[in-house]
């Protein structure tokens, strides 16, 4: 009996090691698969919202093959169709690592820095989750940032006026607290815009969204866009503020192409009526490997660009700690070629469940008298 514990030992090992292997190839193909369906399926619900997690598929494929790897080294009943399963996972993370980085640079250019000495425009996104306006960690970091355009979703105006109001605040803060002085509101007090900048024209677009079956008395499927014409001292920049509906089910999903669509509309009658200096920036509720929001990029000559060159999530779910693993890419931007990309950053938690967005911009010379 002494003598067969060493090989009982060993045997329990390899079995141990095979269903590791197992585990880690099937695995690797299940993410794989999931990944690469909202490239081979772009237009379907459930494959588009693939999108949201491809940076987790990845490094849990990669865990697979290698998992899958260590197998190799054991014998195993099936010896043939275990390296055919191998193979075959190893094929596929290598098609959605492929995939993954070319819809990475769609659309996408490196930052660079203003050659004649110019102080780049500073512009953060932030999506506020209902978060005070006044809340002593968001006006710290905005005094800090000094930006020249802060802008913001889920902000329930109406809420905030009631807070400042109980608090006997001056409603709005504008030109104190890190705000900006020149303030615009949506029309239905979902975003806000603050602008160093005079706000020479302002427009709010409500798109009626279908109302999903089930959806609570809290759940409004309308959404606004606000688009706004800034006088900066030369050409004027013209601002989109986006924040589409959540894309959880299918209705809502489509809600938000439906935004898009017209999202599409309002920035080709400012191209035509403006030419030039358009940024469209907020809560995409998109990642940046979705054909839909690539499509809204190509489809009006914008270009975007990430922090370090890679999408960060700035969607975090139940804990910032956890928000590289538990999160989605999904405040994104897209400026026209006329802008120049300086810097692109993120900012820390401040207690919404969104990070803010820092995009530093450099804008087209005044003219000449």
């Amino acid at each position: 009996m002494q003598q067969q514990k060493p090989e009982m030992r060993r045997s329990l090992t390899r079995a141990g090691i095979s269903l590791i292997g197992w585990c880690g190839l099937l695995g690797a193909l299940t993410v794989c698969l999931m990944g690469l369906s909202t490239f081979v399926a772009p237009d379907f619900w459930l494959a588009d919202n693939m999108s949201f997690f491809l940076t987790q598929y990845l490094m849990a494929a990669l865990a697979g093959v290698i998992g899958g790897l260590l197998g190799l080294f054991v014998s195993h009943r099936f010896k043939l169709l275990y390296r055919f399963f191998w193979l075959l996972s190893l094929a596929a993370f290598a098609a959605l690592v492929a995939q993954t980085s070319s819809r990475t640079q769609t659309n996408t250019i490196s930052p660079t820095a203003l050659a004649d000495g110019r102080q780049p425009l500073k512009i953060i996104s932030i999506n506020i989750e209902h978060l005070f306006l006044g809340d002593e960690v968001l006006t710290t970091f905005l005094e800090r940032e000094k930006a020249d355009i802060v802008v913001m979703q889920e902000v329930l105006w109406w809420l905030q006026e009631r807070r400042w109001e109980r608090l006997g605040l001056p409603i709005g803060s504008t030109g104190q607290n890190g705000f900006p002085e020149h303030l615009q509101i949506g029309e239905l007090g979902g975003l806000a815009v603050y602008s160093r900048f005079p706000i020479v024209k302002a427009e709010t677009k409500v798109i009626q969204g279908k109302l999903p079956a089930g959806a609570n008395v809290y759940y409004d499927a309308d959404r606004e866009l606000l688009s706004l014409t800034l006088d900066t001292g030369g050409p004027p920049l013209q601002l989109v503020v986006i924040h589409p509906d959540s894309p959880r089910t299918e209705p809502r999903w489509q809600n938000k192409r439906d935004y898009l669509d017209e999202l599409d509309k309002v920035i080709e009658r400012l191209r035509n009526e403006n030419s030039g200096q358009i940024l469209a920036i907020g809560d995409w509720n998109s990642s940046p490997w979705s054909g839909r929001f690539q499509e809204t990029l190509s489809t009006n000559d914008l270009a975007t660009a990430y922090p370090g060159g890679w999408p960060r999530n700035t969607r975090f779910f139940f804990d910032y700690r956890l928000h590289q693993i538990l999160g989605a890419p999904v405040d994104q931007f897209g400026a026209s070629s006329d802008l120049q990309i300086v810097d692109v950053t993120l900012g820390p938690d401040i207690g919404s469940d969104h990070l803010p967005l820092i995009v530093e911009l450099g804008l087209v010379e005044p003219a000449a008298d």
